[in-house]
């Protein structure tokens, strides 16, 4: 018995000390490539009202459909995209280069604004001071957007979601889908997809707090009942200023 036990100790030591002189001997390499393309295309790229009085109510637009790759006849593995529509501060374009470049400006814009409603409260603070030297005041809390509503019927009626002014930016945004075709199992049939979707964006121009008409509070609930007037007053002191908001068409889920 004592034998048959150290002969399998033997055994074990001589396949533990022998593996890794047979593991090394053979490998094989996996070539893993993949081309990037964005999925949306969005146009323009800006969207200007110049200048601008209380109370005022301005339309523009902007239209957004599949990249040219998404488009492609030979692309049938995924045929929607949903995407929300996002709202951040407006860097000033003098102090992106001492933020950090473009993507960092924003970020600090967006994570410094001292209350993004106004709330009709004074902006003599450090912080808002600080604030207003790096970027825009913020137009974000008076733009709606609007979807096109189409298509009416069908399987993707009523997939787009708007957003009237006089909100919180932080807390609510707008969102929609667009459908190249609607089964995986037959990509070339597009009968009653959703290929492109076209966003009416509003600008419910504020008052400044203390000059605000009387007709401010019927103004704004005439566009969003749900609304507190007294929050979308303006500071007097940014009157001459220029406001300016960041939309951001964010790809939510390919599918």
């Amino acid at each position: 018995m004592k034998k048959k036990i150290l002969l399998s100790l033997a055994t074990l030591a001589v396949s533990v000390t022998t593996l890794p002189l047979f593991a090394a001997f053979e490998a094989h390499v996996i070539n893993v490539t993949a081309r990037i393309e964005n999925a949306l295309y969005v146009h323009p790229q800006s969207l200007g009202y110049g200048t601008v009085f209380p109370q005022e109510h301005l339309d523009s637009s902007f239209f957004l459909s599949f990249s040219e790759s998404f488009s492609a006849t030979s692309q049938t593995r995924v045929g929607k995209v949903n995407y929300a529509i996002k709202q951040k501060p407006k860097p000033r374009e003098d102090k992106v280069a001492s933020l950090g470049g473009v993507e960092k400006a924003r970020d600090w814009c967006h994570t410094h604004i001292p209350d993004p409603i106004y709330s009709g409260v004074a902006t003599s603070t450090e912080a808002w001071s600080t604030f207003y030297t790096n970027c825009y005041p913020s137009l974000c809390p008076f733009l709606s957007k609007h979807p096109d509503k189409l298509p009416a019927t069908g399987p993707n009626a009523n997939n787009d979601h708007g957003l009237p002014a006089f909100h919180n930016p932080e807390l609510e945004v707008a969102s929609g889908t667009i459908v190249k075709f609607n089964n995986p199992a037959s990509p070339l049939v597009t009968t009653g997809n959703d290929p492109a979707d076209t966003w009416t964006i509003d600008l419910a121009v504020p008052c400044f707090k203390g000059y605000c008409a009387q007709d401010w509070a019927s103004f704004v609930h005439g566009l969003n009942p749900t609304a507190n007037p007294d929050n979308f007053m303006v500071p007097p002191e940014l009157e001459h200023q220029t406001f300016g908001c960041d939309l951001w068409v964010e790809v939510t889920k390919i599918y």
